[in-house]
């Protein structure tokens, strides 16, 4: 019996190692938002999105819009009533690319829950029209090119005047678009292109971005 208890001391000075139980990873919460954004009227709403993991563990949840130079224009906020939210965009809000910056978010243990950083790059909305005819061999392309005018009045699609517009052709309607040759619009927005094509084709006319406007591709035209 001795014997026992001498053992049982000798086992209790023996040191024993404690297993460290990890800390709990930080909860995350993201949010979408248009990558690209057309200004095409004087109001137009987007949409943002909540991630999963702000709807199953966050308390609360914010990012703000930010301009690069003219400053902050909205804020989401996220506050478990909902997966999205809806932000009122107008007109008047300046072109560029924004940056919806993270302001903190807390999980239901008011612990900091890591976030996204989005950029959405707003530009002036454009819109391209098409008509072809053809004579023998050759094809004749004509287009009109405007763009959303937030001055005039009232506000509206305007002509686009000295733009670069491509015309691109393609044999079938699941083949890609080649470029055929460019034109310049005159002062109505107007372009007329002309091309030898012996055979139908399908064809588009095309703008291109610009700093300030998003380039827009017409309808396909077969001819």
């Amino acid at each position: 019996m001795l014997t026992r208890v001498a053992a049982a001391a000798a086992l209790s000075l023996v040191p024993v190692a404690v297993t460290a139980v990890p800390a709990q990873a930080a909860y995350s919460c993201s949010v979408t938002t248009p990558s690209k954004v057309s200004v095409t009227s004087p109001y137009r709403a987007l949409t943002a999105t909540y991630s999963a993991g702000c709807l199953r563990y966050a308390e609360s949840a914010a990012w703000s819009v930010i301009h690069p130079t003219q400053g902050s224009f909205d804020f989401i906020y996220y506050d478990g009533s909902s997966s999205t939210q809806t932000m009122d965009w107008y007109d008047w809000n300046p072109i560029g690319t924004y940056t919806v910056r993270p302001e903190g978010a807390y999980d239901y243990n008011y612990n900091d829950m890591t976030q996204n950083t989005r950029k959405m790059t707003v530009k002036i909305g454009a819109r391209q029209s098409i008509s072809t005819s053809r004579s023998g061999r050759y094809v004749t392309v004509k287009g009109t090119s405007t763009r959303y005018s937030r001055t005039s009045y009232p506000s509206g699609f305007r002509a686009w005047p000295g733009t670069k517009v491509a015309l691109r052709q393609k044999t079938c309607s699941s083949c890609s678009w080649t470029w055929v040759k460019s034109g310049t619009t005159d002062r109505y927005g107007r372009v007329t292109l002309k091309a030898y094509a012996s055979t139908t084709r399908y064809w588009q006319l095309a703008t291109v971005d610009t700093s300030t406007t998003w380039g827009r591709a017409s309808t396909s035209a077969r001819r």
